[in-house]
């Protein structure tokens, strides 16, 4: 997965919605911009984690010697967005959409690499004096539709974001997972 994500249905209906619960009993704090992320509402899951249902379905699919590292809920009112960037703490991240609202905008983006190396026969190439060709740099982009209940998973490698929140809301669950707890 190193550099790619993948797109799965992990948590069933329940665990979704035991997630929506933790979610509405869990303190918010209001953020203009907490490093990556622009005007969200964060909430930071404390306790003991162990016994919730949706989080050992989320461990299982993280392989079972991993540890969870961070856990919260973002919400994404109009207006908010993240940047692209990459998760430099985590082995595995794995971000489920709890819940869309009347979403226009909030659409999961990621950044991979311009792997294509030979240009087509009849196929004509126009650069600058510079001769630019992007071969090998993360230039592409692509726009990962997700369903409520879905999880994007991808490794610490994956330049990735979320596009700005134009009308409703958006609320997923954020998990990183590490084979050792980092301090």
């Amino acid at each position: 997965m190193r550099g790619g994500y993948t797109k799965e249905s992990i948590l069933s209906p329940e665990d979704v919605q035991e997630a929506l619960d933790v979610y509405h009993q869990t303190p918010m704090e209001k953020y203009w911009q907490y490093y990556n992320l622009y005007k969200v509402e964060r909430r930071d899951i404390t306790g003991d984690i162990s016994n919730m249902g949706f989080m050992k379905t989320l461990h299982k699919r993280a392989r079972t010697r991993s540890q969870v590292s961070q856990g919260y809920f973002l919400k994404y009112p109009p207006g908010s967005f993240t940047k692209i960037h990459s998760d430099n703490g985590s082995d595995i991240t794995i971000v489920t959409l709890l819940e869309s609202k009347d979403l226009v905008g909030g659409h999961s983006i990621t950044q991979a690499v311009y792997g294509e190396s030979s240009r087509p026969q009849g196929w004509h190439a126009v650069r600058g004096d510079n001769g630019y060709t992007g071969y090998g740099d993360e230039i592409v982009t692509d726009v990962v539709n997700i369903n409520d209940g879905e999880s994007l998973c991808y490794g610490p490698d994956l330049l990735h974001g979320v596009s700005k929140v134009y009308q409703g809301h958006r609320i997923v669950l954020v998990t990183w997972w590490s084979n050792e707890i980092r301090k």
